[in-house]
């Protein structure tokens, strides 16, 4: 192919070093560049073809490079992959965005809600660039390990573009990673942040001792949970059944791999918060998350028995035994409940 185009990765984590993998490995990409702060990653991955810090068994495409150099890293890129964690990703626009092109595809491969602020990525984005950059965000069921080790995976990115999110499509996809497209950029958000609150409560089942049935109940029933605090975002309830929603929800709920869960599993043997988190290689998302839903959900009067219950747990209100009452004992109710358009 004559004309290849050229990548920009953001951040040289994990995932950030999965995406590059994904991305040179597509027919259409000539070259992928890792933008990364730290030069001993930098020198690494561009001497050795391997991140030392990240995925170290693995090694790099010779046409994955990296640099220190934000705005080399930009330059001539065709697409913008933004692996930077969801916490620290509006400090960085604040500081950069007059680097950034608008007019090239701005892929958010981070997931979660900003803490600070309780806006989604997009949202803040949108406030930052009035609206002009050509944003999509990427999730879906993908351990960053197995994406290096080519085990077929399938994820969504949702764009309100449909050109930008067709262009992602193409640009990314490979033999080994399938990408669909949609229109719901906030419920792909959403679902890639609330997911991960889920996993910590099947964790704490699984350390409280109890089975798979109780595990695989609380997992069905969150979707519910999760569609009713998207609605106050405007989000699609059908987002949910998808790849963002249930693929990853399994994922992380279930997966060995799941930080998530393991912080879950710890709490649900007795361990406190604090203890754990100190003692985690990576980040917790869904514990932070957990909070700001628990509040949100309370002033927005949403019905998340579970979610609320599982907070009050793990901050000691309840013990296990009056947590599972509570919610075995609630009212009878239909399995789903109807929508506006099915009372009509």
């Amino acid at each position: 192919m004559a004309n290849k185009y050229k990548v920009c990765v953001l951040g040289s984590g994990a995932f950030g070093t999965a995406m590059a993998h994904c991305a040179i490995n597509n027919p259409y990409i000539g070259r992928v560049q890792i933008y990364a702060r730290n030069q001993t990653i930098v020198e690494s991955i561009n001497r050795e073809h391997k991140n030392p810090k990240f995925l170290s068994n693995f090694a790099l495409h010779p046409d994955i490079t990296a640099t220190t150099d934000l705005q080399q890293a930009l330059h001539q890129a065709n697409y913008v992959l933004s692996c930077i964690p969801t916490q620290e990703i509006h400090q960085f626009v604040l500081a950069n965005k007059q680097y950034i092109d608008t007019k090239v595809p701005f892929v958010s491969c981070s997931k979660g809600i900003i803490l600070k602020s309780g806006k989604l990525i997009s949202q803040m984005l949108n406030e930052e660039f009035d609206g002009k950059l050509r944003y999509a965000c990427l999730s879906g069921p993908s351990f960053a390990a197995e994406l290096m080790q080519n085990n077929p995976s399938c994820v969504v990115v949702a764009s309100q573009d449909t050109k930008t999110s067709k262009l992602v499509q193409l640009g990314l996809s490979g033999n080994f990673l399938r990408i669909f497209t949609q229109s719901d950029v906030v419920g792909v958000e959403l679902a890639g942040a609330l997911k991960n609150l889920v996993a910590i409560g099947t964790g704490v089942l699984d350390g409280a001792g109890f089975g798979i049935n109780t595990q695989t109940a609380y997992v069905t029933r969150s979707v519910g949970e999760m569609q009713r605090f998207a609605r106050i975002y405007g989000a699609s309830k059908h987002t949910f059944y998808g790849l963002a929603g249930f693929g990853d929800l399994m994922l992380t709920s279930f997966g060995s791999l799941s930080r998530n869960r393991a912080f879950g599993i710890k709490v649900g043997k007795g361990e406190k918060v604090e203890d754990i988190l100190k003692e985690s290689k990576g980040v917790v998302e869904g514990w932070p998350t957990l909070e700001l839903v628990y509040k949100q959900a309370q002033e927005n009067n949403i019905e998340m028995p579970m979610t609320l219950i599982l907070h009050d747990f793990i901050k000691r209100k309840y013990s296990k035994e009056q947590s599972i009452k509570m919610l075995m004992n609630r009212a009878f109710q239909d399995e789903f409940e109807p929508t506006f358009e099915d009372l009509l």
